[in-house]
């Protein structure tokens, strides 16, 4: 009776699914140019020049006659923008070459962000772009809100509830930062710290 009722117990318990093996990241490489030889992810070579990224999140690219590589910082990596956010990228613009996410041209100038949760804008002759701080990446992850800028006059700055006045802006740096400006057209910011503290002792998930 008892391995009967075991027998049903069993038949009735769910079998889970094994999970699949998380994907690591391809191994790296090595390439050999002009008597040297360089190793890492995404390797280029461009005549005599050869480089990688240390990473396998980072680019390589080709541009101006030599390898540009660019890795993202280690808190990009630990959070990303969701399964289908973007990968960093390099450009180039009258000789100059800048690597990052969401990079733009501009009047002959080139810029990116260094994190996938930054915006870059441009005002007048002026190309910025702004990136939160790694706490609040840390804090909010795939989360972050996004900052904004806002310009007054020639002046344009960028983060959090900005306030502006015909010729200044002031942007708090975090999204529970506050900036207020009162009668006399004086600004105050206040950004509270934070207290989140992120362990990043074990290598990040896959996606």
């Amino acid at each position: 009776m008892l391995s009967l009722l075991a027998m049903l117990w069993l038949a009735s318990t769910p079998v889970e699914s094994p999970k699949p093996p998380a994907q690591r990241p391809p191994p790296p490489e090595c390439v050999s140019s002009g008597g040297r030889t360089v190793c890492g992810y995404q390797c280029k070579t461009s005549g005599t020049s050869t480089a990688c990224a240390r990473t396998p999140y980072g680019v390589c690219q080709v541009l101006v006659g030599g390898v540009h590589c660019w890795d993202p910082p280690r808190v990009v990596i630990h959070h990303p923008k969701g399964s289908g956010s973007t990968k960093p990228e390099c450009k180039e613009s009258r000789g100059k070459v800048a690597c990052g996410y969401d990079c733009r041209v501009f009047n002959g100038e080139v810029a990116c962000n260094s994190t996938p949760y930054g915006v870059c804008t441009t005002h007048f002759n002026q190309l910025v772009c702004w990136d939160p701080p790694e706490s609040v990446i840390h804090e909010y992850g795939a989360k972050t809100p996004e900052p904004r800028c806002l310009n007054a006059s020639e002046t344009v700055s960028c983060g959090y509830d900005c306030k502006a006045t015909r010729t200044e802006v002031r942007c708090a740096s975090t999204p529970n930062g506050v900036c207020r400006l009162d009668d006399n057209q004086q600004f105050t910011c206040f950004d509270p710290p934070s207290l989140l503290h992120c362990d990043h002792s074990a290598p990040p998930a896959e996606g």
